[in-house]
Parts: structure tokens; C-alpha cells; sequence
């Protein structure tokens, strides 16, 4: 409600239009009063001259993890809203969500990344995340609905013991009788932040420089470049890379990371970590999402309409028609389909077997449709016109990698990449 009524005073000193702003909220249908509480917001939305959309989090709740797998259902919710509006997403975390993610984190003996917390701009999925309120404490924000007369509502999970967070902010208040505030743990994580954002730096140059991607979501990176990185900047390498590439939203815990990069460090050697496969070899890093850890729901296009897919595709088709079907992974049926097709047809190249497996096909039952990424243009396909390209965050390194023997493929002959 602060961030809201904020942002409504923000448009008005900007001279900026209201109407560009829209409000979500999620229900997560955890407490029989969540729908009651998500008009509430609608309400107050529509008097500030905002748009209101309610996004529901659907499905069966876990019995475990549930705070963290609700976070991840949010933010999948909110960012997928966000991209359809074309827009940026604006949180309201506090300083004392920043102090508090601090003493999370330190209990997990995280490092730079996780003790510098809570980050004022950040990425997820391909939309900018901004925080603008981490200065602020949540007693100053309360004290501002309070002076304004605004209305608001207090989350009961917030007290409830089960969880975590709600445990170690009750033990934060013996680390503020010792002299430990919150300020001067959200300091800590802001100088932090500062120390997070030059290593980024270093392993965002080393990646726009050495990592390159296929068309089908293969990435490679040089060895000897790769080998050459101080470790810290090589396990953020590889704490970007294995989430882009294995359709995940987080990286692995770093104690997986170290022990990859020791892996990788020491010998010539296959790894899966992240939904990712990854083949040390002489001369370079080759990174595959892994078909045997995909998951993803069977997705039903809708006309013109593009849909982020295992978070690494974006498919879409133009008409009615071409949606007949669902999209699942290619894997090895329509592989074996698609090889014969392009047989018959007198074709000659052929996509990297490892790849293609982990990418998207629009399937009827059992007989595969189309496999828009390896068929490519003007080859042979029932639904020609669907059509899947890399989502923004992979699409960045997008090169056509140079001709490499394929391992996957029992030959040694140069694979040609579509």
C-alpha cells in the first residue's frame, strides 16, 4: 500500500500518467481471506487511478518449502504479467527485509552474493526488478500510511513461528539489545552490494567476450580463457551460464558450484548440475540443458500469442491452426521422426542430437507436428508457420557457434549448426 500510494505521488511531482502504472497482486489462496484482501487492493488501485489486475496462484500447495516455492510462484506470476505490459517490476522490500535476508543468508555460510542480499536493480526473467524502497524501514512506511490515513492489511504469516524468516526476526531483536540494528546490518549488505557489483562486472565482460550460444540453446565457453579466472569470477561464470542454459530461475548452492569448478579444473570430465549438462573437453565448456531433468508443463499456444517455454524459448504461432496440439520437448521420439523426415526429403544437415532433444516441439498426441528451432525455414513441417526463438536472457550471447565434432553423435564429422 505504501509503494502504491508512493508511486501515485511519484506520477503526479513526475507530470507522468498514472494509466502507465498497473497494480498486481498475487493471491496465493494460503488463507481463506486472500481473495477479500486482493479487492481491497483493487479498491484502492482504481481510486488512485491505477489499473488492477489479480494474478492466482493455482495448483496443489507443497506441504514443505512453502514460503519458498510460494516466492518462486510470485515471481513467475508478477514477471510473466510484466512482460506482457512491456513493463519494469517495482517491489516494496525494506530495510529491514535487506537486514533480515543478511541473517539468513549468514546462517548458510553464503558469500559476497547472498550476504550482499537484496539487490536495489536486478533482472529476473528478462524483466528489470527495482527495489525502491530498501532504504526505508517498515515502521517508517507504516508511520506514513498511518499520518495519510490509509488503510492496510497485516499478512498473519508474518507471526507465525513455522517459518523461518519469522524465526530469525525475533532472534534479530537480541542482535539490536547487543548494538546489532538493522541499519547497520542493511549498511553491511550495501557496501556488500558495491563488492557484488564489481565482481558482476568482471564475469559479465568475461561472458559478452567468451560465451556464445546456438540456436538451439547450446552454449560453449574457451577453456583456456575459462581456466585462466580467478575462481570467484569462474564460479559466477558458471552461477550465470547453467541457470540460462537448464531453464532454471536460480543458480545451484555455491557449495555445488565449487565442486563443479574443482571438477572442471582438474580433468577433462561430464557433469549435471542445474538441469544442465556440462562436457569438459579439450579446448572448450559445453553446456546442454538435460532432457532427462526436463520438466515442464505441456504448454497450449493461443494465436499470436508468445510463451516463455522452459524459460529458454519463446513459441508462438500466428493462427488458430497452427495451435492445434501442445508443445513438449522434442526428446528422443520426434528426434527419430524428424531425422527420418528429413531423409526422405534428401537433406543432409543435421542439427547437434544432444541439443535438439531439450528443445520445443508442437505435438498431437504422439505424432509430432512441427520442431520449429531445427527444422528451420522452408524445411519440411505439418505446422510450418510456429515458430520458437531464444528468450532474451540466452538470445544475448546468440552466435552461431563454428562447426565442432559432436560427441553426442558418436562421429567425427563437423556438425553444422541451423
Amino acid at each position: 500500500m505504501a509503494l502504491m500510494h508512493l508511486a501515485r505521488r511519484w506520477t503526479t511531482l513526475a507530470s507522468r500518467q498514472a494509466a502507465t502504472i498497473t497494480v498486481a497482486t498475487v493471491d496465493h489462496g494460503l488463507r481463506p481471506e486472500s481473495a477479500e484482501e486482493a479487492t481491497f487492493v483493487k479498491a484502492h488501485a482504481r481510486a488512485l487511478g491505477f489499473e488492477h489486475v489479480t494474478l492466482v496462484w493455482s495448483g496443489e500447495k507443497p506441504s514443505a518449502g512453502l514460503q519458498a516455492t510460494a516466492r518462486r510462484a510470485r515471481y513467475a506470476l508478477l514477471t510473466a504479467q510484466a512482460r506482457v505490459n512491456g513493463a519494469s517490476l517495482l517491489t516494496a522490500h525494506t530495510r529491514d527485509d535487506q537486514a533480515e535476508t543478511l541473517i539468513m543468508r549468514l546462517s548458510r555460510g553464503s558469500g559476497v552474493d547472498g550476504l550482499s542480499a537484496i539487490a536495489p536493480v536486478s533482472g529476473r526473467d528478462g524483466v528489470r526488478l527495482v527495489r525502491p524502497l530498501l532504504g526505508f524501514s517498515k515502521t517508517r512506511l507504516t508511520a506514513y500510511l498511518r499520518a495519510r490515513h490509509v488503510p492496510f492489511v497485516r499478512d498473519p504469516s508474518n507471526e507465525n513461528n513455522a517459518f523461518e524468516r519469522v524465526r530469525l526476526r525475533l532472534a534479530m531483536k537480541a542482535l539490536a539489545n547487543a548494538g546489532v540494528s538493522k541499519a547497520a546490518l542493511a549498511l553491511s549488505a550495501a557496501r556488500l552490494g558495491r563488492s557484488r557489483a564489481a565482481l558482476d562486472e568482471a564475469a559479465d565482460r568475461f561472458l559478452d567476450g567468451f560465451f556464445r550460444v546456438s540456436p538451439l540453446a547450446h552454449g560453449e565457453i574457451d577453456r583456456e580463457a575459462f581456466d585462466a579466472l580467478p575462481d570467484e569470477i569462474a564460479l559466477r561464470v558458471l552461477a550465470r551460464v547453467l541457470p540460462l542454459v537448464g531453464g532454471r530461475a536460480e543458480p545451484p548452492r555455491m557449495m555445488r558450484l565449487e565442486r563443479l569448478l574443482e571438477n572442471l579444473r582438474s580433468r577433462n570430465s561430464e557433469a549435471t548440475l542445474g538441469g544442465s549438462l556440462v562436457i569438459a573437453a579439450a579446448g572448450r565448456l559445453s553446456f546442454y540443458r538435460e532432457p532427462g531433468r526436463m520438466k515442464p508443463e505441456p504448454l497450449f499456444l493461443e494465436p499470436r500469442v508468445s510463451v516463455l517455454w522452459d524459460r529458454r524459448f519463446l513459441v508462438s504461432a500466428p493462427t488458430a491452426a497452427a495451435c492445434e496440439g501442445q508443445v513438449r520437448p522434442l526428446g528422443e521420439p520426434g528426434w527419430t521422426a524428424w531425422r527420418r523426415e528429413r531423409k526422405q526429403l534428401g537433406l543432409s544437415a543435421e542439427a547437434n542430437r544432444l541439443a535438439a532433444l531439450a528443445t520445443p516441439a508442437l505435438w498431437r498426441v504422439d505424432k509430432l507436428l512441427a520442431a520449429p528451432v531445427i527444422s528451420g525455414e522452408g524445411h519440411a513441417s505439418a505446422v510450418p508457420s510456429v515458430t520458437a526463438k531464444l528468450a532474451p536472457p540466452l538470445a544475448r550471447f546468440l552466435t552461431r557457434l563454428p562447426n565442432t565434432t559432436s560427441s553426442a553423435l558418436g562421429k567425427d564429422t563437423p556438425i553444422p549448426y541451423l
